[in-house]
């Protein structure tokens, strides 16, 4: 008989999902040329957590596409890592793309702010976030790990 994991407890996913979104945040952030002063976690009931994360990008067309990708990168995150834990989307802890629809506002703002002619296609910038969360899975994941453990990071470095 094979081994068996002893499968996550429902309401013990916000917190870990909730970090990752954060910490991806945080990571494609910095590794696109932002800062990231701040980033914390924080209960937002007793089963459902809430994060944040202040971001600083170049005001020019490619601090703005960096921006896009960061704000991207918390659903991808927040996917990949309920994926590698085997959570079928009927156990997911919430609708993660009616959660994350105020940061796919914010990058639609970001994108309208790069001139017509530089400006890539939103499916684009979504595809390449996918791709650096990915690339930058195990620095996510310690950044989610620091966030869990103390709720807020300050002067964030992956």
């Amino acid at each position: 008989m094979a081994p068996t994991q002893t499968p996550l407890r429902i309401e013990n996913l916000s917190l870990p999902v909730v970090a990752h979104h954060e910490a991806a945040h945080a990571v494609i952030a910095l590794t696109t040329g932002g800062r990231v002063p701040r980033a914390r976690i924080w209960p937002a009931d007793a089963a459902h957590w809430q994060g944040w994360v202040d971001m600083e990008f170049r005001d020019n067309p490619e601090g703005e596409h960096a921006g896009a990708l960061a704000l991207l990168a918390g659903a991808h995150a927040e996917r990949l890592w309920l994926d590698r834990h085997d959570v079928p989307p009927a156990s997911w802890p919430h609708d993660i793309d009616a959660s994350s629809q105020w940061d796919r506002d914010l990058v639609q703002e970001c994108l309208r702010r790069i001139p017509r002619d530089q400006r890539p296609l939103y499916r684009a910038v979504d595809r390449e976030a996918e791709r650096l969360v990915a690339r930058h899975w195990d620095r996510i994941e310690h950044v989610a790990e620091r966030l869990i453990d103390a709720k807020t990071l300050h002067h964030v470095r992956a």
